[in-house]
Order: structure tokens, then C-alpha cells, then sequence
């Protein structure tokens, strides 16, 4: 059932602007966006994936359960879970089908094309490729021998026919030194991938950005590569030579989408704050979304009634009354 959350009234009366009254700021007004956001459960929080509107200043908590990666194959949004699960919903986010899978822990997903996606299987070092009508694994992308997870495989995105990857190491046993900065990105190009069939990578040889601290969202936007590096508390959009953007915020990044002269940027309650780097005085343990505003460089907190942010998407479609 979705649950609408609109404003809220305060007990000496008047208004509390549940998305932080953007409308009423002259330097964010021009924000109009709908987001849907995947959050996974943490703690005693059961996550779930919000719609957010900012034209109408409305939330609504679409599916309540954990959810992970998402990507729109056709005319199905496939949404993955932490609990093995995989979604699909229609055009107005109704449920269409719910099918449990064994333990892969799905993260990331991708469209490969209107009948089949990606879907990152972190525990096995793969990428299985799917049928979006029965969920039926068809085939797979392999980036390490080993079926127990070693690289830690984040989000992906397909950018033409090259696949975007993020993991905490492209090399082997990432967590033998997990406050290392080993993470990377890797490109592999699928121009003769087809969904039956299985690719091997050697991830090593495919790394176009290392150096990262535990990276997580992956996208292109206008031909450059941008991501979020979460354990430096950065997102990232790459440029010529020196003229990249990157922008710090104050907890651990994850989840990275654009909309004009705006991008969107999720932060997550650490689950390790044994691991915040020394560099750093503080942390916030806020889970929502930064509105940030790159001409000006400003931005804005929405905060969440969830602790983890895992993937942003801007939509153009509204929820179907009554879900």
C-alpha cells in the first residue's frame, strides 16, 4: 500500500514543510524534480522505496521492505532487494511480480534491453542477466574465479555498450584491508555480450578510475563518468584534467542522480563508524538526500524516515492513486 506523507502542522499551528519548503528558498525554487529513492533496512529500519515529489511537496513510501538497486528495463522498473528478492513495477509503481532467489546479495541493477537487466550478485563476483517477464538467470558476467565474495561488487551502469562497475577492489580479498583505498571502477565493453551467454573479466585490466575509498553509485552524466566515493564522503563527476567536480558532504555518500542546474546526492548512517577515517572530525549519521545546487555550490538536506539511501532515480510518472 503506498502511504502518502504531505505537511505537517506544528503544535503552535501553521505549516512544517515536509521537504523542507524548497519552494519558499529563491536560491532552490526552481526544484520541481520526482525522485524515487531505494533504501535498505538498518537497524530497527525496515527501508523501502519512496516517491518524492518536490513540485507538490509530497513523499509516499511506495514498497516497505529493503531494497537496493533499480533500473528500468522496458516498461518495468526492476528493483532489487537485500533480502533476495527481486521487483517489478509498472509505469505508476504498482506491483507487477515478486520473485525470491537464492543468496546473491543483489546491489546494483541495470536495463540491458526491454526483456532482459543486470543485477550485481555481490556474494559470487557476478553479474547475472535476467528475464524481466519470469526473472529466469539467462547468463553472466564473471569478474572473479571464486564464488564467495572478494571484490565486492557495488552499482553498475550501461552506458552504450560499455558497463560501468563499482567494487571495493579490483584486485582480490578486499576486506583483508578494508579501510584501505583499493576501490575502483571499472569499464567492460558488452558490444558481443548477449543475454544467454557467460563474459569473464579480469576487473585489473579494466580500471578507469582506483584510488577510491569503498565506492558505491556509478552513472554518466553528459559523457562523464560520476560516482560516489562513499568512505571519503564524496560524490564525483569527472571532467578534462583537473576540471572534475567533486563534491564533500558531511557523512557517507551513496546514491547519485541529476536533473537540470540540481543533483541529488543520498546519504547513509554509517554501519561502521569504527571505520570513519581519522582525516574527518565529524560524521552525520543522517539518512536522506542533499539537493545540491553546482553553480552556486550550496545545497539543501531532505531527510529521510529511513537510515540507508542506496540509488536515486528521477522520474517523470506519479504513483497510481491508492498504489
Amino acid at each position: 500500500m503506498v502511504t502518502t506523507m504531505k505537511r505537517q502542522k506544528r503544535e503552535e499551528g501553521g505549516d512544517s514543510v515536509l521537504l523542507h519548503g524548497l519552494k519558499e528558498d529563491p536560491d532552490f525554487r526552481h526544484v520541481e524534480s520526482r525522485l524515487l529513492v531505494s533504501c535498505p533496512a538498518g537497524g530497527a529500519d525496515e527501508g523501502g522505496l519512496f516517491y518524492l515529489d518536490f513540485e507538490k511537496n509530497e513523499m509516499k513510501k511506495l514498497y516497505a521492505g529493503t531494497c537496493s538497486g533499480m533500473a528500468w528495463a522496458g516498461e518495468r522498473l526492476i528493483v532489487a532487494t537485500d533480502d533476495n528478492h527481486i521487483l517489478a513495477l509498472d509505469r505508476r509503481f504498482r506491483l507487477v511480480s515478486k520473485t525470491k532467489h537464492r543468496k546473491l546479495d543483489f546491489h546494483g541493477v541495470s536495463g540491458w534491453s526491454d526483456s532482459h537487466a543486470l543485477i550485481v550478485e555481490t556474494a559470487t563476483n557476478t553479474v547475472g542477466c535476467y528475464e524481466v517477464e519470469t526473472f529466469r538467470r539467462t547468463g553472466e558476467i564473471r569478474f572473479h574465479a571464486s564464488d564467495k565474495d572478494v571484490l565486492h561488487l557495488n552499482d553498475i551502469w550501461l552506458h552504450g555498450h560499455t558497463l560501468y562497475v563499482s567494487m571495493f577492489s579490483p584486485y582480490d580479498r578486499w576486506y583483508l584491508d578494508p579501510t584501505g583505498k583499493h576501490g575502483a571502477i571499472v569499464a567492460v565493453d558488452l558490444t558481443d555480450f548477449r543475454p544467454d551467454g557467460s563474459l569473464v573479466v579480469e576487473p585489473a585490466e579494466h580500471v578507469v578510475t582506483g584510488g577510491l575509498y569503498m565506492p558505491h553509485t556509478v552513472t554518466v552524466r553528459d559523457g562523464r563518468l560520476a560516482y560516489c566515493d562513499s568512505m571519503t564522503f564524496r560524490a564525483v563527476v569527472e571532467g578534462d584534467g583537473n576540471h572534475g567536480t567533486s563534491i564533500r558532504l558531511p557523512g557517507f555518500t551513496r546514491g547519485l542522480a541529476f536533473a537540470d542546474r540540481t543533483i541529488f546526492i543520498g546519504q547513509s548512517r554509517m554501519r561502521h563508524v569504527l571505520r570513519i577515517p581519522h582525516e574527518f572530525s565529524n560524521c552525520s549519521l543522517d539518512g536522506g538526500i542533499y539537493v545540491y545546487h553546482p553553480e552556486y555550490r550550496i545545497s539543501r538536506f531532505v531527510p529521510l524516515p529511513a537510515q540507508q539511501v542506496y540509488q536515486i532515480l528521477v522520474v517523470d510518472a506519479e504513483p497510481s492513486p491508492g498504489g
